[in-house]
C-alpha cells in the first residue's frame, strides 16, 4: 500500500497501490469513464483488452498505479519507459482520476510515487502531455516541478474549440 486516506466521517477510504493483473477490468472501467467525459483524454474509447492490460501491468519496465475507493478503481497512473536504447532514460506519464474523486490529493500522491519510482530505476526525465484547457492539472504538474517544454497549437478540437497540446517534463537530474 502506497497511501491510504479516509475523509473524516467516511467509512470508505482511498487506497493507492501498484496495480495487479486482476485490476485490469477496473482499470479499463475507470479509464473509459474518464474518456466518456470527452474533455481530459485524447481517446474516446479504451483500446486495451483485459488481457492486453494484464500484460502491460506485468511489464517490469513500466509502472501502473491504481487508486481504489471501496471496491472501485477511481484513478489510474501509467508510466511507460522509453523502449529504445536512445530513450530508455525517459518515461511517459499518463494519469486519469474519475469524476467525483478529483481535487483531494490522490493524483498528486500517485505522481509523487511515480517520480520516486523513476529515480530508483535510473529514469532521468518524465514527460507528459496535457490539454491547455486543463488548468487544474497544469497547475498541479507545475507544483510537482514539471515545466512546459513545448506547445502544439490547435492540436485538438474539444467541444467545437481548438485546444493546444501542452508538452511538459520533469528533469530528475535537478
Amino acid at each position: 500500500m502506497i497511501f491510504r486516506h479516509a475523509e473524516p466521517g467516511e467509512h470508505l477510504k482511498y487506497d493507492i497501490r501498484e496495480a495487479r493483473p486482476s485490476d485490469a477490468r477496473g482499470i479499463i472501467s475507470c479509464m473509459q469513464g474518464v474518456m466518456d467525459e470527452r474533455v481530459f483524454l485524447v481517446g474516446e474509447y479504451y483500446m486495451w483488452t483485459e488481457k492486453g492490460e494484464q500484460d502491460r501491468i506485468r511489464n517490469p519496465d513500466d509502472l501502473t498505479l491504481v487508486c481504489q475507493y471501496g471496491d472501485r478503481i477511481v484513478g489510474v497512473l501509467t508510466l511507460q519507459r522509453g523502449y529504445y536504447r536512445k530513450n530508455r532514460h525517459t518515461a511517459q506519464l499518463g494519469i486519469a482520476v474519475g469524476a467525483g474523486h478529483r481535487h483531494n490529493g490522490v493524483g498528486t500522491r500517485m505522481i509523487s510515487y511515480a517520480i520516486d519510482w523513476s529515480r530508483s530505476r535510473g529514469i532521468r526525465k518524465v514527460n507528459l502531455e496535457v490539454f491547455s484547457t486543463n488548468k487544474n492539472a497544469i497547475e498541479a504538474y507545475r507544483k510537482l516541478g514539471f515545466m512546459v517544454e513545448g506547445v502544439r497549437k490547435n492540436q485538438f478540437i474539444i467541444e467545437g474549440m481548438y485546444v493546444d497540446d501542452i508538452l511538459m517534463s520533469l528533469d530528475l537530474n535537478q
